[in-house]
């Protein structure tokens, strides 16, 4: 499996990922060169290549700080739920604020195919795993309490944040002008009610209830 490097000191490393993305949002992953890089970063060709060596690896370790990024939000979200619901609307409105607050990044993220070279691939496969990995664990109580359902782990991802990736998609592309944010409660209902059991839903519909009043009170 390949390594990928994230052990350079971090002012470095910083500047050469941050002027990384820079250049890949301007002139897209293909065209941009070392040399692009080095420019933006005031970085020497020496200093690039003895930290990164190719494109290949800056790009893949753009990839794994993003990764890592993303997934902590997330993480650090769903720590502080009080319940199950709550982690639900925590992560999609976490999802969400994360794309908006940093919308280059989200965008080389989403352009995977290009952004990570085969021999760099599993590396980045085996980080979302353990990342989605530890999400599970802390999902785990609300499984065991039956509260939410016991599902495919594969079949996790997309009913949580399929459509507010779908949203995304439009956003970063220009499609969309409405902030996406304005839809956390409906796309964060609409995953409850995929992912809560029959009877989590049904206690949900009965606090949310009006209660009877008698007559004449």
């Amino acid at each position: 499996m390949k390594t990928i490097e994230t052990t350079v000191p971090l002012d470095r490393k910083s500047a050469i990922l941050a002027a990384a993305l820079a250049v890949f949002a301007e002139k897209g992953i293909e065209a941009a060169t070392i040399d692009d890089i080095r420019q933006r970063s005031q970085a020497s060709v020496g200093s690039i290549y003895h930290h990164f060596g190719t494109k290949e690896n800056i790009a893949a370790a753009l990839f794994a700080q993003g990764l890592d990024d993303y997934w902590n939000g997330l993480l650090a979200g769903v720590r502080e739920a009080e319940d199950a619901r709550a982690a639900i609307h925590i992560l999609l409105a976490t999802h969400l604020d994360w794309i908006v607050a940093r919308p280059e990044l989200a965008r080389f993220l989403f352009a995977r195919r290009q952004a990570v070279s085969p021999a760099h691939d599993q590396a980045i496969r085996q980080l979302t795993a353990d990342h989605f990995k530890t999400m599970l664990a802390l999902l785990k109580p609300w499984f065991q309490q039956g509260i939410l359902r016991r599902l495919a782990p594969e079949l996790y991802a997309p009913l949580l944040l399929g459509p507010a990736q779908e949203l995304a998609r439009h956003w970063l592309g220009g499609r969309l002008r409405q902030d996406p944010r304005a839809a956390i409660d409906e796309l964060s209902a609409a995953a409850w009610r995929s992912l809560a059991t029959d009877e989590a839903l049904a206690a949900t519909l009965s606090l949310q209830r009006p209660a009877h009043k008698e007559p004449g009170k």
